[in-house]
């Protein structure tokens, strides 16, 4: 299933991800393979707009659409969130997501889990044979209790299924990897040919100590790394976050404003030194960006068009967080899934859109 794909980012179906995917090159896209957590798009009235936003920004690429928990149970009385709740019912082996799935042709189901375990493995089989487009298995560390018994079940019923091994947010990945190890050898021994994606994020939730200019490695990609070495007969495929950290239920503080340049193996961040109190704009921040050595001249998309754009006080700046975390995580995908060969691409797609 995942063959000719050499980057499987995790995405939630929130606007700055969404639109830093659709905006894209099509040679990248062509690269990767992303899983999808989906979610109501905020201030629709129906749940189709969730899906019209994810395939828009797809194309005619195929993903893996999972579910966010997170946004089960809201208390919106919109008639999307009712739509969403509903993908969630058990009943028939959770028949209702299998059935949005089979009406989304890009679409590739994920296993349901209910209180971290694989239920109704039989009727599930059944909705993914009557897709017919093989199935995604997802074992987030902490979300399911027995990760390699799961695994276990999957393969024993489906031929055609690839595992993604997510080992969550954290800002010490590294100290996951005997959780993943263990699962990529226990599949490993049993069915070798499966692919297995290692997924997970270490974007960091705080830049105070990093003043005007910092750095931050990618562990994502140093786990990855580990874990090829440990395990080099598995097949393993590199997997993030796409430089986002989880959702949050809390009330967002006011960020000080930040430019964020990936680069293969890290993430190098402009920040304005001094807080808010310091009277650098993005564009001042921008212009610091463009100057930097790190600058990947050789990259040229729409991430690294917004930062110039924003350095020469052009239409399609930057002018909020938002904007900003969008600009990055459309670098961080491009780079990761050109990553073997550097990166450099230049853009001949059609013109750029502004999705905010």
């Amino acid at each position: 299933m995942l063959e000719h794909f050499s980057y499987c980012p995790t995405l939630y179906a929130r606007a700055g991800e969404i639109n830093a995917l659709s905006q894209l090159p099509a040679e990248t896209k062509k690269r990767i393979f992303p899983l999808i957590v989906a979610r109501p798009w905020p201030n629709a009235n129906r749940l189709q707009m969730t899906w019209d936003k994810v395939i828009d920004a797809i194309g005619p690429g195929r993903f893996a659409l999972d579910l966010d928990q997170s946004k089960k149970n809201s208390t919106s009385k919109k008639a999307a969130s009712r739509e969403f709740d509903n993908l969630f019912d058990l009943s028939d082996g959770f028949s209702a997501y299998y059935e949005q799935v089979a009406n989304i042709d890009q679409a590739i189901p994920v296993l349901r889990l209910h209180g971290g375990d694989l239920i109704q493995v039989a009727e599930q089989i059944k909705h993914i044979e009557s897709i017919d487009r093989g199935a995604v298995l997802r074992l987030e560390h902490g979300n399911v209790r027995d990760p390699i018994s799961v695994a276990n079940r999957a393969l024993e019923k489906l031929e055609d299924v690839s595992i993604f091994i997510d080992v969550g947010w954290s800002r010490h990945l590294l100290e996951r990897e005997l959780w993943a190890s263990d699962i990529i050898a226990a599949v490993a021994r049993e069915r070798p040919e499966v692919e297995l994606v290692i997924s997970g994020s270490s974007f960091p939730e705080v830049f105070t100590s990093l003043g005007r200019r910092g750095e931050n490695l990618i562990e994502e990609r140093t786990l990855y790394n580990s874990l090829t070495r440990r395990h080099n007969s598995a097949v393993l495929i590199y997997g993030d976050w796409g430089s986002t950290r989880p959702p949050t239920a809390s009330a967002p503080m006011v960020p000080v404003p930040r430019i964020d340049l990936p680069s293969r193996g890290s993430w190098i961040s402009f920040r304005r030194d001094g807080g808010l109190n310091v009277p650098e704009t993005y564009a001042d921040i921008a212009r610091r960006a463009l100057r930097d050595p790190a600058w990947p001249a050789d990259v040229d998309i729409w991430g690294t068009k917004t930062i110039t754009w924003t350095a020469q006080g052009e239409p399609g700046a930057i002018s909020s967080p938002q904007a900003a975390s969008a600009a990055r995580i459309n670098i961080h995908l491009h780079r990761q899934a050109f990553h073997d060969e550097g990166g450099a691409i230049q853009d001949t797609d059609e013109p750029f859109t502004d999705d905010f």
